[in-house]
């Protein structure tokens, strides 16, 4: 029975995944803000130890900083609001011990239960980020070590754990993001309870879950419930398809020297 419960729930998980389904979606989508750069004057470095000329209101402990004439990013990982001391996560490395620098946060954490299909806005522009993987990104930003609020034509971001993102360029001020995305339900029960144990699929699609999860339960293909199963998921998947087409708006594609007739 075990087997069948985490089957059932992994069948559901994987039709919601498929596309980005109306049905599917996070209802409001979450908005976050990234997180302001600060700049100041360092006037001592000792090992992990970063003294500033000033002291900073707010705590800059899980942000990053770098002397600007080295441009090397450290983590800092404490720092108590109100004071001028920072410590880093390890020893600098850079060669200068003074100097201006800045501190910056280049990650934001957007949602926990993103299944798929993110799709992550700049309100301030409308302007969507450009999801890439992060082999890809640690190419285009080697330290990502440069901020900007212009209106730029790409900014990338990429997932480094199941909820936080990375952006480059990263923004100078405070913005507000919003993510829409596939949500990844919480397990179904298998209690008869409505609000734990109801599939967001349509409810005439729902046999879909059972047709998906017959098929990793009994992978033996021969057997011939297994192919009628198979063909049952895919017509039913079509039909998903079908009727998800009809929200979208029908578009005309027109080849260059060419145009409407009539």
């Amino acid at each position: 029975m075990t087997d069948t419960k985490i089957a059932v729930n992994e069948s559901h998980w994987y039709l919601c995944a498929l596309r980005p389904w109306r049905w599917a979606k996070k209802d409001p989508p979450i908005q976050v803000a990234s997180t302001a750069q600060v700049t100041g004057t360092v006037s001592t470095i000792a090992g992990a130890t970063i003294t500033l000329s000033a002291t900073i209101a707010t705590s800059m402990a899980g942000r990053k900083f770098y002397l600007d004439a080295d441009a090397i990013p450290h983590r800092i990982s404490a720092h108590t609001a109100g004071t001028a001391v920072l410590t880093l996560v390890t020893s600098y490395t850079g060669t200068n011990t003074s100097g201006t620098c800045t501190i910056f946060q280049d990650e934001i954490t957007v949602a926990s239960d993103i299944l798929g299909w993110p799709d992550i806005r700049d309100l301030h522009t409308y302007s969507g980020l450009v999801m890439i993987p992060e082999t890809e990104f640690r190419e285009k930003a080697r330290r990502n070590i440069v901020g900007t609020d212009a209106a730029i034509p790409k900014r990338y971001a990429c997932f480094i754990s199941a909820s936080k993102i990375r952006i480059a360029p990263w923004t100078q001020s405070a913005r507000l993001f919003e993510c829409s995305y596939v949500y990844r339900t919480s397990p179904l029960t298998f209690d008869g309870v409505a609000g734990t144990d109801t599939p967001i699929l349509p409810r005439e699609r729902r046999k879909a879950i059972a047709n998906r999860a017959m098929l990793q339960l009994f992978p033996d293909k021969r057997d011939q419930r297994i192919k009628v199963a198979a063909d049952e998921l895919k017509d039913m998947i079509d039909a998903m398809e079908r009727t998800e087409s009809g929200f979208s708006k029908l578009r005309s594609y027109i080849r260059r020297g060419q145009g409407l007739a009539g």
